[in-house]
């Protein structure tokens, strides 16, 4: 029988939960160390008798960190912590003997930024909401959080969102947002919190609490902001108004599910951040284009315009240059029935898909048999050669054999078609000097043939 100081804590009464800012020397003991079954996370879940490692809920993702075995100097990352039900599990992937005595250290600039945001989402609805916007938040989501998949982070994905029922004016937006930096600012409040066991649960409306909580047993926590605002939370928060520092609300808005809208902003640090992300971003482009900030968009819009009438002369020409090569191409064949194009450097898949486009009539008037291998190559001045290869006949065997003679020519050529005649089409990797000779030479001989 296991006493009730041997119980861990339950999610809702953690020690990251009445203490937001413990980041290190917690210690506390291993509970229980089991073989996680998800592959896609670390092999071991640990839960211990307290922590102050947060696990995801409310909207807000879970914190990271490391566990310290106490009186050794190993520490083993913890790279989340989720709940289930009412207990938290921290993933590992070492195993740790339960009855270990262990110290909890936070990643304090991730658990601040993360407050920073969670604790002006609370303040920036509970400032809509009010009479003067009239605008209810219906959920929300963190931006901000690197994957595997993606560890860097555009500064545009650092936004979070909340949806609203209504779309705001961008009087509403500019207003809002001088009233939530004044409260921040020049009028900070206190940010506290109630816990209700579950005898109080009345008191407040629990209908947003997840339903694998068990209320019966668990404690419900309420975030105050002052007088302005309550609402039931299971997330770390800051102590006051103040420590969020800044709020940037963006005033563009996103329609989703019919009548609501997403409005996007951010708090505190990354404010800084996006701020000196977007100066450099600016600065390269000003040095660019030989402006200043006010004249970006003018030179902008006058570059798109010299890109399309460049983009249309382009096309001009590849349709010019195409008629002039298919009718090279078509004296060829009427000699001997063989042809080649090579087009090194411009010879773009565009270009070539041209030439097929202007041989296509000609070759179906044609009574005799026909072999054309089409080729362009681009990229080399930036390191990075790649080619475009066209096989054109009647017939699917001889486009099958000139793809096996190629083949030991170009060793990064992959491409399909043509079966029973008519087009094969391919690319081709790395497409070095030494094999742009060797098809050369060899096409040549094949034309005297």
């Amino acid at each position: 029988m296991t006493s009730d100081n041997d119980k861990p804590t339950i999610v809702g009464a953690l020690a990251c939960q009445r203490d937001s800012f413990l980041f290190s020397g917690f210690q506390t003991e291993v509970v229980s160390c089991n073989e996680n079954k998800s592959k896609d996370k670390p092999r071991y879940e640990i839960e211990l008798k307290d922590t102050i490692l947060f696990p995801e809920g409310g909207g807000q993702p879970s914190d990271s960190g490391c566990i310290k075995l106490v009186g050794t100097d190993e520490l083993i990352p913890v790279p989340s912590i989720s709940r289930r039900g009412l207990h938290a599990m921290h993933h590992v992937d070492t195993e740790i003997q339960p009855g270990t005595k262990v110290e909890i250290i936070v990643d304090e600039a991730k658990r601040i930024d993360h407050m920073q945001q969670h604790s002006g989402q609370h303040l920036l609805s509970s400032i809509l909401e009010s009479s003067e916007f009239n605008a209810k938040t219906l959920g929300w989501s963190m931006g901000g959080i690197p994957t595997v998949k993606k560890p860097i982070l555009e500064p545009s994905e650092y936004f979070n969102y909340i949806e609203i029922d209504r779309k705001l004016s961008i009087e509403d937006i500019t207003k809002a947002s001088k009233v939530i930096n004044d409260i921040i600012s020049m009028k900070p409040l206190p940010i506290s919190v109630i816990e209700r066991t579950p005898e109080m649960h009345e008191q407040v409306d629990s209908s947003k609490v997840p339903e694998d909580y068990d209320l019966e047993k668990g404690i419900l926590r309420t975030i105050h902001i002052g007088d302005i605002d309550s609402n039931p939370c299971c997330g770390t928060h800051l102590n006051s108004t103040s420590q969020i520092e800044s709020i940037l609300i963006l005033p563009n808005q996103t329609s989703v599910r019919g009548t609501n809208y997403r409005l996007y902003f951010m708090c505190g640090h990354r404010v800084r951040d996006y701020a000196q992300k977007t100066n450099k971003i600016i600065s390269s482009i000003k040095l660019s284009l030989s402006c200043n900030e006010s004249a970006i968009d003018e030179k902008i819009t006058k570059l798109k315009d010299q890109v399309h009438q460049s983009s249309k002369r382009e096309q001009f020409w590849i349709k010019e240059l195409a008629s002039y090569e298919t009718t090279k191409i078509m004296n060829c064949i009427n000699k001997n029935g063989k042809a080649y194009l090579l087009k090194d450097e411009f010879g773009s898949l565009e270009f070539l898909l041209q030439v097929f486009k202007e041989l296509s009539p000609r070759l179906m008037a044609l009574d005799k048999p026909y072999q054309i291998v089409l080729c362009g190559r681009e990229g080399i001045q930036t390191g990075n050669p790649v080619g475009s290869l066209i096989i054109l006949s009647e017939s699917g065997e001889t486009i099958a054999n000139t793809v096996k003679e190629l083949s030991p020519l170009l060793t990064n050529m992959r491409g399909g078609g043509g079966k029973n005649g008519g087009k094969w089409q391919g690319k081709i990797t790395k497409f070095v000097d030494i094999e742009w000779d060797a098809l050369t030479i060899h096409l040549e001989q094949l034309n005297t043939e």
